[in-house]
Formats: C-alpha cells, structure tokens, sequence
C-alpha cells in the first residue's frame, strides 16, 4: 500500500509539472501579436499620425530612435518637441528654447505616452518589459490570453513601478484590450483597426474608467467592461497615419 502511495504521489507531481510546462508562452504570444499589426517590419521606419491636435513624426531604428511632435500654439506660435535618446528639445518658431528639468520631463513624457500607446504592442519588445502569463479568460464569448507586464527599473523610464494587463485573442492574437493605472485605473478596448501601407496595422480605442465605490484590481478591470459597469472617459483616434 505504501508502495503504490508513492507512485501515486509521482504522477500527480508529474502532472502538475507538465502542466505548468505547457502553461502558454507571454513572448511567443507577444510576437505573434506584433506580427498580426506588421510591426515587426518597422525598423529603420518613419510612421506619422495625428493625434487630436498634435502632428507625431516617429523614425524607430534599433540603435537610435527619434520622436518628433509638432503643433501651433495660439500664443507662442509653431511649436516641436523632439525626444530621443538623448533627451527632449523644444523648439519654437525654430529657435531652440531652453526648459526647466520639470518642463523637459513633463513634455518628454507627454511626447513619450502617446507613442508608446500607438506602438502596442510592438513596444512590448523593449528591454526593460518583463511579461508574464496570467490565465485563460473569456471576454464577450471570446477566449482570450491574459498576460501581465512590468518593468525593470533600469531603462524602464519614471513610471518603471507601472503594472499593465493586456488580453489578447486566442486565435489570431489581436491586443484588443488593456488596463493600466497611469493617471487613475484606465481600461481600452479596440474600437477600430487602421490599416496603413503593406500590411501595417494600428488600432483606435475607446478608453474607460470605473466610478464605482468598490476598488478593484486592475486585472478585474476585463470583468467589469463585460458587467458594463464602466464609463467610456475618452476615444483614442489615430490620424492620417502614413509608414514610410
């Protein structure tokens, strides 16, 4: 009797070892993802958009990175932002202007934000992300693979403490929602998919909040927009958006 405890106990761990082995892979899901929009073909690329009243120029390449954001001010006049590795310089009028640090950090992140959002999730590729797979959920009667990111605090920028959560579609591995709590528990979910060129792809969201008393987990955020217990805050509409 004993003996056969023993085996038995051999198996059952056998399982469980194997079925954390066969636990899905967030990088393999990630890069499918990538592949699904095409951005895995942006390097050594130039993508423009508008994005409400901002014009963004973005020339990605592996060894330098350079992002532009232009706009008219009623007051100072023609403004851009120009943020790269080295940092942000602004200039108006085309005259370079000195900043504070407060301001240099205030619009290198507001440049930042918005590129990052328009490059998901091939900019889940970067260094500093660390993924890890969550679960199998359902979402509007579709399976979906919910994976959870984070940051290194190397290269991981002011808000290297961020946790996202992103849902992709078990099929065709589509990034059709995420949450994240950046400027208060924000949860997005495609509202449109924008092909530009050959075969790239980029997506509009609606962007919603929770107004309810009960504080809630930010990987919950996919439940409550199923309960539609979530108020639509913003939509996130890319414009003209040219690859080159």
């Amino acid at each position: 009797m004993q003996k056969n405890y023993f085996f038995f106990t051999l198996i059952v761990i056998s399982l469980g070892l194997s079925s954390c082995n066969l636990s899905p892979s967030p990088q393999k899901i990630i890069d499918h993802s990538i592949h699904f929009y095409g951005m895995d073909n942006l390097d050594n690329k130039t993508i423009d958009f508008d994005f409400r009243n901002f014009h963004y120029s973005v020339k990605l390449d592996k060894s330098e990175w350079f992002y532009e954001r232009s706009f008219v001010d009623s007051t100072l006049g023609k403004v851009k932002d120009q943020l790269s590795s080295h940092g942000l310089v602004r200039e108006i009028n085309g005259l370079v202007t000195p900043l504070s640090t407060k301001d240099s950090v205030k619009y290198a992140e507001s440049v930042n934000s918005v590129v990052y959002f328009a490059l998901l999730p091939l900019k889940l590729n970067d260094d500093a992300v660390q993924k890890k797979y969550l679960k199998s959920v359902m979402i509007k009667g579709m399976p979906y693979d919910e994976i959870e990111v984070s940051f290194k605090q190397e290269n991981g920028g002011m808000h290297h403490d961020d946790v996202f959560y992103f849902w992709f579609d078990a099929e065709d591995h589509s990034m059709d929602y995420f949450a994240y709590s950046k400027g208060g528990n924000r949860f997005r979910a495609i509202n449109g998919l924008i092909k530009s060129g050959e075969g790239y792809y980029f997506q509009d969201y609606q962007n919603f909040e929770y107004k309810g008393n009960k504080k809630l987990p930010l990987s919950d955020y996919y439940v409550l927009f199923e309960q539609d217990k979530l108020s639509k805050l913003s939509e996130i509409d890319l414009r003209n958006i040219v690859v080159r």
